[in-house]
């Protein structure tokens, strides 16, 4: 199929009928498209559409069709795009029409590569020599996990992963790669490989290894490259149970007695993370229009990401159970009240409703990068004597401190947006000596012992 590259309209004249009701289906009245052809009869095979809340743009829709496989169905490819803060309608949708037009060259030349290899996928896999490095990084990485992922956390992770596995697979061949050759890397990581710091991994991300190349080889038994998927035959490393880092409720009393003493904003994000339980990229990401001053509520409905190839990126919350409504203290209120009427101060002609509440320095309009709460907090605990605990480490004491105190696990896990109970229970919550005694004395007076 010959690949167009003309400019960008609706795709009016190619649509099937299916595809054309679909588009204007009236229960989705937030999604409009863009009809932004300029010449009659020409023809590109993607889309925009807008993103409405509230009768305001928040965001674009990108929709790239490549061609029908053997079965007939459409083949298309989906990303989403958020303007900058501040931006105009107008040079929003511009903006809009330029990035699309960017990540349309980019994932067709990425497809076209892929095509291209199509006269070797059809021979069978005992006749295939396929350098694994290649397949790592020009395939699996490209289609499976940057192609179906818009979450730069997520991508900088495995393209992690993959790195440390093609340091160790560099000129294997994908098909000659046996469940023993698995296991052999799996030990060198476990006793001889070291991190940046000189310290061997942890079962964690040994464990993450592992998945990294079921997923690999999972992918390549899919695409009939290989006859089976050798990681079937290679024992995951076990877990290691290690202790919650989370603080004591003598710990949490002596650290809400110190806020006062710190800074309006860092009062404000301290006491949300302990109280609330939300994350460091969910803390830099809330606005002041998620805060429901009437309800006592925040909404959770955004995340902000950090990394080095893509720099900070706003994006969705970790998954769909992360996007939340929790109830906020009292007291808490009170003081993002006093905050947001400090910030208005500095800041007199402006509409805060759309600023971050913890924004960078330059633009109270654009987030901060999420790493620096990291380093704040724990300088934070440093310099006033408690455990070296992270902005995470607060979503736990958070968790651990809420069931201390009489809440049911189901709210715990609402108010932390967990899809499982069970992942609220294992990894979030930690029972000090003090409760197991007081359980203990519950048992035995309910029966007199």
């Amino acid at each position: 199929m010959q690949l167009l590259r003309a400019k960008r309209v609706v795709r009016k004249c190619v649509k099937t009928p299916k595809a054309h009701k679909k588009a204007h289906n009236p229960r989705k009245k937030h999604a409009k498209v863009i009809d932004t052809s300029e010449k009659k009869g020409c023809i590109s095979m993607a889309n925009i559409r807008e993103n409405t809340k509230n009768g305001k743009v928040i965001s674009y829709r990108f929709i790239a069709c490549m061609e029908r496989d053997m079965r007939g169905k459409q083949i298309r490819k989906y990303t989403t795009w958020t303007p900058p803060e501040g931006m105009t309608a107008a040079k929003a949708k511009k903006a809009a029409e330029r990035a699309a037009d960017a990540w349309e060259n980019e994932i067709r030349e990425e497809y076209q590569k892929q095509k291209e290899l199509g006269s070797a996928y059809r021979l069978p896999p005992d006749k295939r020599r396929d350098d694994f490095v290649s397949f790592v990084n020009d395939t699996w990485f490209v289609l499976q996990i940057r192609g179906e992922n818009d979450k730069p956390n997520t991508i900088a992770f495995y393209k992690n992963m993959a790195r440390m596995i093609n340091e160790y697979f560099k000129g294997a061949v994908v098909q000659e790669i046996s469940p023993i050759d698995i296991q052999k890397y799996l030990a060198y990581l476990r006793t001889e490989y070291k991190g940046k710091q000189g310290k061997p991994l942890s079962a964690k991300t040994l464990r993450h290894q592992y998945g990294t190349l079921n997923l690999i080889f999972g992918y390549a038994e899919q695409q009939e490259m290989i006859a089976q998927n050798p990681m079937r035959k290679v024992s995951a490393p076990k877990k290691e149970k290690r202790p919650v880092d989370a603080m004591t409720k003598e710990q949490a009393a002596r650290f809400f007695k110190l806020l006062p003493d710190c800074p309006l904003d860092f009062h404000c994000m301290l006491q949300l993370l302990l109280t609330t339980g939300i994350r460091r990229g969910e803390c830099v990401g809330l606005k002041w229009s998620d805060i429901n001053e009437r309800e006592s509520t925040i909404r959770i409905e955004r995340s902000i990401a950090c990394t080095p190839e893509s720099g900070v990126v706003i994006s969705t919350p970790k998954t769909v159970n992360s996007i939340r409504t929790i109830p906020v203290m009292p007291s808490t209120l009170t003081l993002l009240q006093q905050y947001k009427r400090q910030m208005q101060a500095e800041h007199p002609n402006t509409i805060l409703k759309d600023a971050f509440l913890f924004p960078n320095k330059e633009d109270i309009f654009l987030p901060r990068d999420p790493n620096s709460v990291t380093r704040r907090v724990k300088r934070f605990m440093k310099n006033n004597d408690f455990p070296d605990l992270s902005p995470h480490d607060l979503r736990h004491s958070c968790a651990t401190l809420l069931l201390s105190q009489g809440a049911d696990i189901k709210s715990v896990q609402e108010i932390l947006g967990h899809a499982d109970a069970s992942t609220t229970l294992n990894f979030y919550v930690k029972s000090d000596l003090q409760q197991m005694k007081s359980a203990t004395e519950k048992y035995a007076a309910a029966f007199n012992l």
